[in-house]
């Protein structure tokens, strides 16, 4: 009887001192997610704004590509349009 009051004692301690060290592990593993999580939260948002900030210059760059902000300011400011039809050639 005695033997046996000892052995429940002995596997009741160490299924205690598991849960515990699980219960433990546990907390550190969700504490760790929750920082993983908010570092994604930061990385996601400055993708976001790196994304924008690209999109913008790839539009920029390509209006001065097509140049068609030239000849808006060359047809505003000097006052160049293109001939019309009737004028084909050049009588000399």
């Amino acid at each position: 009887m005695l033997r046996f009051i000892r052995n429940a004692w002995l596997v009741n301690s160490v299924l205690i001192t598991m849960t515990v060290v699980l219960s433990i592990l546990i907390i550190c593993w969700h504490y760790q997610m929750f920082q993983l999580y908010k570092i994604e939260n930061e990385i996601n948002k400055q993708n976001q704004i790196i994304i924008a900030i690209n999109r913008q210059l790839l539009t920029e760059y390509s209006e001065v590509l097509s140049g068609m902000n030239i000849v808006k300011k060359s047809q505003k400011i000097l006052m160049m349009h293109s001939p019309g039809k009737k004028i084909k050639e050049l009588s000399l």
